[in-house]
């Protein structure tokens, strides 16, 4: 879990000169959905929660910091990524894709915990509300986790809000 944080205390400290140069930045947040499939044991649902801030460093890239909480009966999984984001500006609707890779925490009520390696290559579409506000429709993720030596090819999907911050 400490390296959890630490990685999320590097995105925010290397997102410092993004500010000072005035960029454009996104803060994501909304419902995820998690479609776990623990390598042959049984598939399984959970609901729970994404934010993520983006850094857009001009209009088409962006150095993108995400989160995201799921929880089922006893069991719970964080996951703390970081990785570019290319967005694909057409006027209201914007599509983009992204690779993140970081850090995933699972833990149980029995007693298990445990930190491995996360990776998420997926992409979403963003329609415009306002100048300072999207809706997120969808954001569809590929998330690779490996939890006792088994390997999990999980699908995430997410929707919410986007509020936009900084230079337009």
């Amino acid at each position: 879990m400490k390296s959890a944080l630490v990685v999320t205390a590097l995105v925010i400290l290397c997102a410092m000169p993004g500010f000072a140069q005035d960029s454009q930045v996104d803060i994501f947040g909304g419902y995820s959905y998690l479609h776990s499939d623990p390598g042959g044991l049984a598939s399984g649902n959970a609901s729970g929660w994404e934010a993520s801030v983006g850094w857009n460093w001009n209009k088409w890239f962006a150095i993108k910091g995400d989160i995201s909480g799921h929880y089922c009966c006893d069991q719970r999984m964080h996951n703390f990524m970081v990785g570019p984001q290319i967005n694909f500006h057409s006027g209201k609707v914007n599509p983009f894709l992204h690779g993140l890779i970081g850090v995933s925490h699972g833990s149980s009520d029995a007693g298990f915990s445990d930190d491995v390696l996360a990776f998420a290559f997926g992409g979403g579409i963003d329609v415009k509300a306002s100048d300072r506000i999207s809706i997120r429709i969808a954001q569809v993720d590929y998330l690779g986790t490996r939890y006792a030596d088994e390997t999990q090819n999980n699908v995430r999907v997410s929707a919410g809000l986007v509020f936009h911050f900084g230079k337009k």
